[in-house]
């Protein structure tokens, strides 16, 4: 998990290192030795000039420090909730103690997020080898071999895609002005409120930002089009120059499951970043319910014992998520070895909980199915008739005509049915 942070943290203390550098250059060129010398004792003063160069690494460090605590208290917090107290104790009571550390750790921070870099790299690059799809183009030219592209959501996806850029920009912005309101607010009060105040404003972006892609996810989610969201996600992925960068793989995954593609959602997900407890519980939930279609019994209990693992320390919801993807992935255990009395229960309640359609036609389908088997012809037949009233584009529903199909070719009296 830890791995798929690495990039971003080695490029963070980096650039932090490098603004330090800058920052020392034009702090020391611009100001008289006259001003540095009310500030700094003339030994000091002295020992800087004879070595700039030692200064400015030293500079660099610093500001690596200062952000190398935020990077640590991030790797630490899903460890224990009462990280982020522990560590806001240990900067008020000895602030110094915990930048010196911090500062020292910078070094040995970018070795390990270097190394967990190119080791994840080279680990990805063999699976997608493996896969035989080299990259995200070539995962677009299977998708139009196996599907249709549909160009009428291009529009959507162009749409979402410039709010997205829009906020991305903001943001960056924002970033730039805490950096000047750090280096020229000289008034605490005034200083504070205005961190304040990025803080909301930041947090209000991010809602945005995230907000954006809603219209993408309905697309699946309530009007059960796999087909149209993952057309708008290839769209959305794509840019002017043609270069496709996917992302949302998790829903794109999703989209190929009820497309009855588990190979494509298979190796969509090669590529999934596991960066933190909630995307590995996602990982492992997709991954169970692609090794049931695969029926490979093996895969699918690995993919219970992995989840079984993570921790969610979010409270009573990450309590409540993790139980639900855990059940979840165990049902499918349940109805590969042929439980269906637990795996019927399962889904009758998943019907009466669930918010999205698609995933009351998922429930649908399965009760439906499993009442089949069972001979229970009534019953099979209400609950394909549903996923045909509701599936829309879901691969269920051609599925469920069969099904139907043949319970009317069967002639039952209503004693049978």
């Amino acid at each position: 998990m830890w791995k798929y942070k690495c990039k971003s943290q080695f490029f963070i203390l980096l650039g932090s290192f490098v603004v330090g550098v800058l920052l020392t250059v034009i702090m020391f060129s611009t100001t008289s030795s006259v001003m540095l010398l009310e500030i700094l004792p003339e030994e000091m003063l002295g020992f800087i000039k004879n070595n700039f160069v030692l200064t400015c690494v030293s500079g660099g460090l610093g500001i690596a420090g200062i952000v190398n605590v935020v990077l640590i208290s991030q790797l630490l917090m899903p460890l224990n909730q009462w990280v982020p107290i522990m560590i806001f104790m240990l900067l008020f009571i000895a602030p110094s103690y915990v930048f010196m550390i911090s500062t020292m750790l910078v070094v040995p921070m970018m070795i390990v997020d270097l190394y967990g870099w190119l080791s994840l790299r080279s680990n990805t690059s063999r699976q997608v080898k493996m896969s035989k799809i080299s990259d995200d183009k070539e995962f677009v030219r299977v998708y139009q071999i196996h599907h249709k592209l549909l160009p009428e959501y291009e529009g959507l996806a162009k749409e979402c895609r410039k709010n997205v850029t829009t906020a991305s920009l903001v943001y960056s912005l924002g970033v730039v002005a805490i950096f000047c309101v750090l280096l020229f607010i000289e008034n605490i009060i005034l200083l504070v409120l205005l961190l304040l105040f990025f803080m909301i404003a930041f947090n209000a972006l991010l809602r945005f930002r995230s907000q954006q892609f809603i219209p993408i996810t309905r697309l699946l989610y309530e009007q059960c089009d796999p087909e149209a969201c993952a057309s708008a996600i290839i769209y959305y992925s794509t840019r002017r120059s043609g270069k496709v960068r996917l992302t949302q793989r998790a829903l794109l995954a999703q989209c190929l499951i009820y497309m009855n593609d588990p190979d494509l959602a298979q190796d969509i997900l090669i590529t999934f970043p596991k960066k933190d407890p909630a995307s590995t519980l996602t990982y492992w939930s997709l991954m169970g319910y692609i090794d049931y279609m695969l029926k490979d019994e093996d895969a699918l209990d690995r993919a219970y014992e992995e989840a079984s693992k993570v921790r969610m320390n979010f409270g009573p919801t990450g309590v409540m998520i993790r139980s639900n993807e855990l059940s979840g992935i165990k049902n499918k255990i349940n109805l590969m070895n042929g439980d269906f009395n637990t795996c019927k229960q399962y889904y009758l309640q998943e019907v009466k909980s669930k918010p999205f359609p698609f995933q009351q036609v998922d429930a649908c389908y399965y009760i439906a199915l499993i009442s089949f088997v069972e001979e229970e012809y009534k019953v099979a037949q209400m609950y394909f008739q549903k996923v045909v009233d509701h599936g829309n584009k879901m691969y269920f529903v051609q599925n469920a005509k069969t099904y139907l199909d043949k319970i009317d070719s069967m002639d039952l009296s209503d004693d049978e049915l």
